[in-house]
């Protein structure tokens, strides 16, 4: 539909009955109502009404004025203007009412966003000069990758103190029970600090203390859920990212692959070349010879590839290593020609923030690192992916998890 404001100005607008909706956001839990466009011809201007004030945007022959003047029109109407760069390292110029900053706030925090520099209290080059300054040192002593920023001083705090088990976790008949959780403050990054021997776990029955003596019941189990299964909507995610490939001749590795079940879920909807490696040896006897699927069994560090495999899949493993920057670079260096890597770790933001917090699966023994959406960035970004697609979900078993597509740089 087209209307003239004046006989000078023709301004043409396409106005929706019913807006078009879709999902943004780290949780896909914000709504856009799309309500149609505007199309402005040069020197023309429509404003937008806020609470405190007006928001003018104007045409020109060469382009935009995307704002009125940041450091006297917004601040006369109240407004305070932002440089943000969201997970992704996209910039954005936001402007935000006043009295309205602690909804701003909020939103940077639970979509992981930061504040690069306030604009508009920039009034000469030298205060540009100034914020741009202290904003890349700010920047050079952030967190860039996980495990380093343990040793920043006065960096790290004590979430938690643990003298037992929480109430949950596998009894794996650990003595002298002590450990603590702490927090990086700048990434949010969780580790954990103790003296027990994690690496011990996976030498003993740590299928059978995780997932009972009777694998194919459990096995089972899990299956019959169907889409109230995690496993469920991990084949799905996969399957819908990597959807130009699903026809195609494509290799997988499943690193840790488990109990199996989602590579024997995956192998039901593809005809790709599936792999796994797990070295737990009743993990990898079932899946083998119960399952009928190629796994080998060894630890992935040890173990020496030949083959090309476009895509890698690391379901819940990261957090159970000492350092997953270097186990991220490893597989950088042992899987040649690698294209894709798909990553799953636990939130510990999102589970700290619940009401079981300190009992949740999470933060369990043998989770070395909690991760962040941030931290998980990072350790993505330092090791040369670019990170495609992040996302913090809560999963059908109630477990808080991050997601993330990476694809070498």
């Amino acid at each position: 539909m087209g209307f003239k404001t004046t006989a000078e100005i023709k301004l043409k607008s396409y106005i929706k009955k019913k807006p078009r909706k879709y999902k943004v956001g780290l949780s896909n839990e914000i709504t856009i109502n799309d309500y149609g466009k505007i199309k402005l011809n040069s020197n023309e201007q429509v404003s937008f009404i806020a609470n405190s004030g007006l928001y003018d945007f104007c045409r020109k022959d060469w382009g935009f004025y995307s704002t009125p003047s940041i450091n006297k029109r917004l601040k006369q109407n109240k407004f305070e203007v932002y440089l943000v760069k969201n997970i992704y390292d996209n910039i954005y110029i936001w402007t935000v009412e006043k009295n309205k900053k602690n909804l701003f706030f909020d939103y940077l925090s639970r979509e992981n966003h930061e504040i690069v520099i306030r604009l508009d209290k920039i009034v000469s080059e030298k205060d540009l000069i100034k914020s741009l300054k202290i904003s890349f040192e700010n920047l050079k002593s952030g967190c860039r990758g996980v495990k380093k920023c343990i040793n920043i001083k006065n960096n790290i705090k004590t979430i938690y103190t643990y003298t037992c088990k929480p109430k949950g976790e596998p009894d794996y008949k650990i003595k002298n029970y002590l450990r603590k959780i702490v927090q990086c403050k700048k990434c949010n990054h969780f580790y954990a600090v103790h003296k027990i021997n994690t690496s011990s776990l996976y030498k003993k029955n740590y299928s059978h203390i995780s997932h009972g003596k009777n694998l194919m019941t459990k096995f089972k189990k899990i299956l019959s859920l169907k889409k109230n299964s995690d496993n469920f909507y991990r084949v799905n995610r996969i399957l819908s990212f990597f959807k130009k490939l699903r026809n195609k001749k494509v290799s997988l590795l499943d690193v840790g692959s488990g109990l199996g079940i989602f590579l024997y879920s995956l192998k039901k909807k593809v005809n790709w070349k599936l792999s796994g490696i797990e070295p737990d040896f009743n993990f990898y006897n079932f899946s083998k010879n119960d399952l009928n699927l190629r796994i080998y069994n060894d630890y992935f560090y040890k173990k020496k590839f030949n083959e090309k495999f476009e895509i890698i899949t690391l379901n819940k493993v990261i957090e159970h290593v000492k350092d997953p920057d270097k186990f991220l670079k490893k597989i950088r260096k042992v899987i040649k020609n690698i294209e894709f890597i798909y990553i799953e770790v636990p939130d510990g933001v999102a589970g700290e923030a619940s009401k079981e917090h300190k009992n949740r699966e999470e933060f369990y023994l043998d989770h070395l690192h909690i991760f962040s959406v941030k931290s998980l960035k990072n350790c993505i970004v330092k090791n040369k992916f670019n990170l495609l697609n992040i996302q913090s979900i809560q999963e059908k078993s109630g477990k808080y998890t991050i997601y993330a597509f990476a694809q070498l740089k």
